[in-house]
C-alpha cells in the first residue's frame, strides 16, 4: 500500500432545476420563516445576490474540470469523486506540488470568496480499489477520510492540514492558525495553511526584501568626534552596535582623499594580513583610471610597486617600506588628508598596526579611527599616538529603534508592529535586524506586498526585552535571534557557512569550497542565492565571500560540537597551506595547533617564521619561533582534552625566556649549507679561547653540556617521573653546531667547550669562581667575565652570555666589547634591526684601528646573518684593512676567516680557498710581517 498525499476539494453545487424534484426543499428558519437570511462571507464580503450563487454553482463542474487538469499538470492522479467533493493523490515527493494547487483554489480571483473551493490536505497509506489509469486510480484510505472531513469544515477558500501531516510537523509549511469544526458527530481540527505564502522558502525569500537604512540614532556621537589631521580617534563599541557601519559613515562623511579600511583576517596570525588584504581589496575597488564618482587608485613610486607586490602576494616587506606605501596610498590630495579605519582593532595583526603608526608618525596629516570594545586597552603599536576625541556607542533610545525597524522593512509595517518589535530584542542595531528577519523566517511577521504584519495575533507580543546587565553584555544582544534563524537553515548552506566562519569570516571561494569539499557540503555558487538572499554573507570583492557580522562567525564556530572542531581546524590547516602566501601559513599553523597535530603546526610556524625572517619582521619571527618551540615542547604531552576552537582570536606568543644549556642539547640533523653569518659568529670570541689552549678536542657528533650542580640530599622519590628534555631555544650559532664534511674538518674546527662551570641561579657566587684569589680587583673580574662571555658566545648559550654581558657592564670595562656582545644578543632574539642599528653606531665611532676593526667585523657578521652577504663582504674587507693597519694578527686571521666562510656560502670556491690561505698565513707568520 503506497503511501500518498490527498488534497481534497469541496465545492458549491446545486440542482440546476429544483422545481423538478419534491427530494430537496429550502431549509426553514429557527423561528418558522420559509428561508434562512443568506450568510455572509468570512472575508468580510457582503450578501450576494441570487443570481450570482446561481452563477457560482452553474460553473462548479467546469472550475473542477480546470482544476483537474491543473492537478495533472502537476502531477496527481484523481483518486475520489463525489457529487460535491473530489480528491488528487500525489506522491510524498511532491508535497510542494500538492499545497500549490490547493492555495491556488482557495486563492482563485476569478470566483466570489463564498463560491470558492475549500480544500482539506492529509497524509497515509492508500489502497486502490479499481483499475489505475494514466490520470486517475480510484482509491480509497484514511487520509482520503480525513482530508474529506477537512474539506467540509473549511470555510470557502481556505485549506486546512492535518495537524500529522510530515510537512507541517516539520515547519516546511506556513500557517495562520487552527480551525475546529464538527463532521457529523466527530469534532474536526485543522492548520489554517497560509494560501498567500504557503511554503517556507517563500517566506524566506521576504528576508532578502530587507533594506540597509541609512544611519540612525547616531548623530550626537558624529557631531562628538573631532579628528584633526595626524591624530587619532577612538571609538568604543561592544558586538552589534554598529561600530562597523559607523566606521563606513566616517569614511564616507569625512570626504578623506583616500581611505583605507582595514578588519581582522582570518586567525589574525599572519603579519600584515589585514594592511594585505585591505589593499588588495582597495585596489580591486579603485581603478587606475575609474569613472568620475569613484575613488582612483594613487600613482605609487616606480621603486614602490615591487614591495607592493611582495606585500599583496603574501610575502611581506619591511615595516618602514610597508608604512612608506601606506603613507603614498593615503597622501593628501585638493586640501584633504587620508583616512584609515581600523574595525575590531584588538584582533588586528601587529604588524599592520605598526606600519599604520609608522605612516602616521611620516607627516602627512593621515588620520585614523579605531574601533575598540567597551573594555578593551589601545593596541600597543598605536598608545605612541595622541587621541584626539573617545566616544562610545550604546544602544539605540526608543524613538530611534522604532524608526530603524520600519526603515528594515521599507516603511511596510505601522506605527503600532514597530513599537511591538522594536521591543522584541535590546536596542542595539544587529540585534534589531536578527530580531526582523527571525522573525519573518520563522512566520511570526508576513510580508505580503506592502503590507508587514504578525501572522498570528499573539505574534511578537508577550514581555519586553529587559535592559541588560554588566554581565550580559560579554554575550553580544544578537546571539540569540541568530541561533534562532540558523535552526530554521538547511544543512548544506549552514555547513558553507560553518566552513567560511572556521577561515575567519572572510574568505576567497575558492578556500572555502576546498573546506567544503572534506565534508561534503555543497559549493559555494549553489548556495550563494540563499546566503546572501538571507543576508548571511554578502560579496566585499569578486571571487570573496565575507559574513555579515563578526557576532555570526562566533555563533557559528560555538555551534560546532566539540568532538568535530578539532577535524574541522585540521582541514583548515590544510586548505591554508594550500591557498595561503608563506605569512599566511602563520594561520595554518594556529589551525594545526588547535586540531592537536604539534608538529604540523611546529613546521608550519617555523615556515611563516622564515618568511618573516626574510622580510625583517623581527617581532613576527621571533612569535612565530617561539610558537613553534612551544608546539615542539609539548608535542610529546598528552592532551588534556578536545582542541578548544571556540575563541576565533588566538592568542599572542611572545619569545619566551629560555635557560639554554641546563640539559643536554638534542642532536640536530646534518647540514651541507650553513649561513655565512652564523658560522662565522664563532670568531669573536673563539680566537681567545684557542689562544689559550685552554679547550681540548672533541669527538664527531659528541654534545656539549653544563655540568648539573649536586644533587641535594633528600630522599628520592620511589617512582621518579621520565625527565621531559627541555627545548633547545634557536640560537645563532645552530648550523655551526651541525656535523660537517670530513674534507673541510681541517680548515673549519668545532668550537671549544667552556672551560669551567658558571651556574647562575644559584646560592654560590659565580664570579667566586674566576680566579683563585680571594681579593680581585674590578679589572681582573672584568677580563673574566669578558673570557667567560666570549665562550658562551661560542657555544650559542645566549642566557648565560645575556647574564655575563650585564655583569661586565655594570664593571664599566670593556665598553667596545659589551656593544658587540649586546648586539649578537639582540641578533639571537631575533630583534635584527635593533642589532644592525648597534652594530652600525659601533662601527661608525671613532676608534683606534684594532677596535674599529673588531667594530667592522661584527657589522659584517651581522649582516651576514640577516641575508645582506653585499654589505657583510664590504664591512668585513674593510675590517681587514683596519687590522692589518693596527698590525693584529688575531683580527686578521678572524677577518680572513670570515671572508672564506662568506665566499663559501655564495658558491664562490675559488675565493673561499683564497681567504682561507690567507688566514693560515695570518696565523703562521710573526706579528712583524702582518702588515705587509
Amino acid at each position: 500500500m503506497p503511501e500518498r498525499i490527498v488534497v481534497s476539494f469541496r465545492g458549491v453545487a446545486a440542482l440546476g432545476q429544483p422545481e423538478s424534484t419534491d427530494a430537496v426543499a429550502p431549509r426553514p428558519s429557527r423561528r418558522g420563516a420559509g428561508q434562512a437570511a443568506p450568510r455572509t462571507s468570512r472575508r468580510g464580503a457582503g450578501p450576494h445576490d441570487a443570481g450570482a450563487t446561481a452563477r457560482g454553482e452553474e460553473s462548479y463542474l467546469a472550475r473542477a474540470l480546470a482544476l483537474k487538469k491543473r492537478a495533472e499538470a502537476l502531477g496527481g492522479t484523481l483518486c475520489a469523486w463525489s457529487a460535491q467533493t473530489f480528491s488528487f493523490e500525489f506522491t510524498p515527493d511532491d508535497i510542494e506540488e500538492a499545497v500549490l494547487l490547493a492555495a491556488l483554489a482557495a486563492e482563485d480571483a476569478s470566483v466570489h470568496p463564498d463560491a470558492r473551493f475549500a480544500a482539506g490536505i492529509a497524509q497515509g497509506e492508500m489502497t486502490y480499489v479499481g483499475e489505475a489509469g494514466r490520470f486517475s486510480a480510484l482509491s480509497w484510505g484514511q487520509p482520503l477520510l480525513v482530508a474529506v472531513m477537512l474539506a467540509r469544515i473549511a470555510p470557502p477558500g481556505e485549506v486546512l492540514l492535518d495537524p500529522a501531516l510530515p510537512a507541517a510537523a516539520a515547519g516546511e509549511l506556513m500557517t495562520l492558525g487552527a480551525h475546529r469544526g464538527v463532521d457529523g458527530a466527530r469534532r474536526v481540527r485543522g492548520l489554517r495553511l497560509d494560501a498567500q505564502q504557503p511554503l517556507r522558502r517563500q517566506v524566506a525569500e521576504s528576508v532578502a526584501r530587507v533594506c540597509t537604512p541609512p544611519l540612525i540614532g547616531r548623530d550626537n556621537e558624529l557631531l562628538e568626534l573631532v579628528l584633526p589631521s595626524g591624530s587619532l580617534a577612538i571609538v568604543r563599541a561592544e558586538a552589534g552596535a554598529g561600530g562597523t557601519r559607523f566606521l563606513l559613515e566616517l569614511l564616507r562623511g569625512l570626504a578623506p582623499s583616500r581611505g583605507l579600511f582595514v578588519a581582522p583576517i582570518g586567525a589574525s596570525r599572519e603579519p600584515f594580513g589585514a594592511l594585505r588584504r585591505a589593499l588588495a581589496r582597495a585596489l580591486a575597488r579603485a581603478a587606475p583610471r575609474a569613472p568620475k564618482g569613484r575613488a582612483r587608485a594613487p600613482a605609487l613610486p616606480d621603486r614602490l610597486m615591487p614591495a607592493l607586490e611582495r606585500l599583496l602576494a603574501g610575502h611581506g616587506v619591511e615595516p618602514w617600506t610597508a608604512a612608506e606605501l601606506l603613507a603614498c596610498w593615503l597622501a593628501p590630495s585638493e586640501g584633504r588628508v587620508g583616512l584609515v579605519a581600523v574595525d575590531d582593532a584588538a584582533q588586528v595583526d601587529d604588524a599592520s598596526l605598526d606600519a599604520i603608526a609608522i605612516a602616521m608618525g611620516m607627516g602627512g596629516g593621515i588620520r585614523a579611527v579605531v574601533r575598540l570594545g567597551r573594555s578593551e586597552p589601545l593596541p600597543e603599536p598605536l598608545t605612541g599616538i595622541d587621541a584626539a576625541s573617545t566616544l562610545a556607542l550604546g544602544p539605540l533610545s526608543g524613538p530611534s529603534a522604532q524608526v530603524l525597524v520600519r526603515r528594515l522593512l521599507d516603511g511596510c509595517i505601522d506605527e503600532a508592529g514597530a513599537r511591538r518589535w522594536a521591543t522584541r530584542a535590546p536596542a542595539f542595531p544587529l540585534a534589531l535586524r536578527e530580531v526582523i528577519c527571525e522573525g519573518l523566517e520563522s512566520g511570526a511577521l508576513r510580508w505580503i506586498g506592502r503590507s508587514v504584519g504578525p501572522r498570528r495575533r499573539s505574534a511578537g507580543r508577550g514581555r519586553p526585552a529587559r535592559t541588560m546587565t554588566a554581565a550580559e553584555l560579554a554575550a553580544p544582544p544578537a546571539c540569540r535571534p541568530i541561533e534562532g534563524r540558523l535552526r530554521l537553515l538547511a544543512v548544506g548552506p549552514r555547513t558553507v557557512l560553518t566552513a567560511l566562519a572556521m577561515l575567519g569570516g572572510d574568505a576567497p571561494d575558492a578556500a572555502v569550497d576546498a573546506l567544503c569539499e572534506s565534508t561534503g557540503a555543497p559549493r559555494v555558487s549553489a548556495v550563494e542565492s540563499a546566503l546572501r538572499g538571507g543576508g548571511w554573507a554578502f560579496r566585499p570583492e569578486p571571487g570573496w565571500l565575507r559574513l555579515t557580522s563578526r557576532t555570526l562567525r562566533d555563533v557559528l564556530l560555538d555551534a560546532v560540537p566539540l568532538d568535530e572542531r578539532a577535524a574541522w581546524h585540521l582541514a583548515a590547516a590544510r586548505v591554508l597551506e594550500e591557498h595561503a602566501g608563506p605569512l599566511g601559513l602563520a594561520d595554518a599553523a594556529w589551525h594545526a595547533a588547535q586540531a592537536g597535530d604539534r608538529r604540523a603546526a611546529a613546521a608550519l610556524a617555523t615556515r611563516a617564521a622564515s618568511a618573516a625572517s626574510d622580510a625583517l619582521l623581527e617581532s613576527s619571527a621571533a612569535e612565530l619561533l617561539a610558537f613553534a618551540d612551544e608546539q615542539e615542547t609539548s608535542r610529546e604531552l598528552p592532551l588534556d582534552g578536545a582542541a578548544d576552537g571556540a575563541s576565533s582570536q588566538p592568542p599572542t606568543y611572545r619569545t619566551p625566556i629560555e635557560v639554554v644549556g641546563e640539559t643536554a642539547e638534542p642532536p640536530r640533523a646534518q647540514s651541507s649549507a650553513e649561513r655565512p653569518g652564523e658560522a662565522a659568529l664563532r670568531e669573536e670570541g673563539g680566537g681567545s679561547a684557542r689562544r689559550r689552549g685552554a679547550a681540548a678536542p672533541e669527538r664527531d657528533g659528541a654534545r656539549r653540556s653544563t655540568p648539573a650542580p649536586p644533587a641535594p640530599a633528600t630522599p628520592a622519590p620511589a617512582t621518579p617521573a621520565p625527565a621531559t628534555p627541555a627545548p633547545a631555544t634557536p640560537t645563532l650559532t645552530d648550523g655551526v653546531r651541525a656535523a660537517r664534511p670530513s674534507g673541510a674538518s681541517s680548515d673549519f674546527p668545532d668550537p671549544p667547550p667552556l672551560d669551567e662551570e658558571f651556574t647562575l641561579g644559584t646560592s654560590e657566587d659565580p664570579l667566586a669562581k674566576t680566579s683563585e684569589s680571594p681579593v680581585l680587583s674590578v679589572n681582573d673580574i672584568a677580563v673574566r667575565l669578558a673570557e667567560l662571555a666570549k665562550q658562551a658566545l661560542v657555544q650559542g648559550d645566549l642566557r648565560t652570555l645575556e647574564r655575563l654581558v650585564g655583569e661586565l657592564r655594570r664593571t664599566g670595562e670593556h665598553q667596545d666589547l659589551v656593544d658587540r656582545m649586546t648586539g649578537l644578543i639582540s641578533l639571537g632574539r631575533g630583534a635584527k634591526e635593533e642589532a644592525l642599528r648597534r652594530f652600525r653606531i659601533a662601527a661608525e665611532a671613532d676608534a683606534p684601528p684594532s677596535q674599529r676593526a673588531r667594530a667592522l667585523l661584527a657589522y659584517g657578521v651581522a649582516l651576514a646573518a640577516v641575508g645582506r652577504t653585499e654589505g657583510a663582504l664590504l664591512k668585513a674587507l674593510s675590517a681587514l684593512a683596519r687590522a692589518r693597519e693596527a698590525q693584529d694578527r688575531h683580527g686578521e686571521q678572524a677577518c680572513a676567516r670570515f671572508l672564506a666562510r662568506l665566499a663559501a656560502a655564495t658558491g664562490h670556491e675559488e675565493a673561499a680557498r683564497a681567504w682561507m690561505h690567507v688566514a693560515r698565513l695570518a696565523s703562521a707568520a710573526p706579528p712583524s710581517l702582518t702588515a705587509d
